[in-house]
């Protein structure tokens, strides 16, 4: 059996390659970061550009994002947060706008401590944050400009009874609700607030 110890420190930038060829003698691990994930417009990155927003926005950011948890983010009072990401405007040609829209639907909880998956599908997180990046032209648009980034935010109970039925929710549906978004300024009071209803 391997046993699972968790590395989860944050890299310096100045960290280097090492063993390596002559043609990495002067890399470091940032060269790798620029090249992998500038491209901010790109839905991957984006998605864990807002992750990190949201972290940063409510102060549990000192450790490093684990990609393979059932939730994204946990606060200090042990509530879990599920960070989803929609846009309008995509990193490809688009004939028109797209329908922003976000998946959210029960699922089977992997626990990487054990390699065992849950047997039934569930909300794992007790807060959701959907993180509409509201820019439409390439020319203006910047996901590191928090002005154009709004936020929803809902307990589970919230996001059930919005969800009903279907497994998405849709910025037009969000608008026909009358559900108001907020800034990131106003982000960590709001989700502290949905903290007392859990």
């Amino acid at each position: 059996m391997v046993e699972f110890i968790p590395k989860r420190q944050k890299l310096m930038p100045t960290v280097k390659f090492k063993c390596c060829p002559k043609s990495f003698e002067s890399r470091t691990i940032c060269d790798f970061w620029k090249w992998a994930y500038s491209d901010l417009m790109q839905n991957i990155e984006r998605a864990v550009l807002a992750e990190y927003i949201v972290a940063v926005l409510l102060d549990v950011d000192k450790n490093p994002r684990v990609p393979w948890l059932s939730y994204d983010l946990k606060l200090p009072n042990g509530k879990k947060v599920e960070v989803k990401t929609m846009s309008r405007l995509q990193a490809w040609y688009q004939k028109e706008l797209s329908n922003p829209r976000v998946v959210i639907k029960p699922t089977r909880k992997w626990d990487p401590e054990t390699s065992v998956m849950d047997d039934v599908s569930k909300f794992h997180s007790d807060l959701y944050v959907i993180c509409f990046f509201t820019a439409e032209s390439h020319e203006t648009a910047d996901p590191l400009n928090l002005t154009q980034w709004e936020f929803y935010t809902f307990t589970q109970g919230q996001i059930k009874k919005v969800l009903k039925e279907s497994k998405s929710i849709s910025l037009k549906l969000l608008e026909r609700l009358g559900i108001e978004p907020i800034t990131a300024h106003e982000l960590k009071n709001k989700v502290m607030q949905l903290c007392k209803l859990t």
